[in-house]
């Protein structure tokens, strides 16, 4: 698992971007409904819906004992909830065998509306106004693909940007999709 084929959605409040040893365990919201069952041998969104099931349950073993299952959204894109916690980096190896079994075809994303594109490009133009002149546009994806600098920067960096900018977020519930630009 590359961790440019793997978003996360942020809200306004907080940046999680954890995608260490090609493990991303925070997630895309917006949408959910409880996790039905899932075949092994189904479509990629059912085989990884069994494996992030597994890693929920790797992660409250050796990690936050409250880490929550994973939702399917609306669309049938099995994601870890918003409220999911930051995983501990001991945590993140110990379950890092279950992650490389999450199919490489799987994506939390789908290409965004034209329309949404136009305003995913608005948003990151406010952004950079406020604050974070490096903030890249939008791929095609509707992600943002961020760099170690914005990534460390956490909160402290991103919510005043983000505050200042929410009206012009196509999500309605403020998140954002961020990857790890690559190098």
């Amino acid at each position: 698992m590359t961790s440019s084929s793997r978003t996360c959605s942020i809200g306004a409040a907080l940046l999680p971007v954890v995608a260490a040893a090609g493990l991303l365990l925070a997630a895309c919201g917006g949408g959910l409904r409880a996790a039905g069952p899932a075949s092994p041998h189904g479509s990629t969104n059912q085989r990884a819906l069994v494996v992030l099931r597994e890693l929920a349950r790797c992660i409250r073993v050796h990690g936050p004992p409250s880490f929550p299952d994973p939702v399917v959204r609306n669309d049938g894109v099995p994601v870890f909830p918003d409220s999911a916690p930051r995983v501990p980096s001991p945590t993140r190896q110990a379950c890092s065998a279950v992650a490389n079994r999450i199919p490489l075809d799987y994506t939390e994303t789908t290409a965004v509306s034209a329309s949404d594109y136009q305003k995913l490009l608005a948003l990151a133009h406010c952004i950079r106004a406020h604050g974070i002149p490096d903030w890249p546009d939008p791929n095609t994806l509707g992600e943002f693909p961020i760099d170690t600098r914005i990534e460390q920067g956490g909160k402290r960096l991103f919510v005043p940007a983000v505050t200042a900018c929410a009206r012009l977020n196509p999500n309605p519930s403020g998140g954002i999709n961020v990857v790890k630009a690559q190098p």
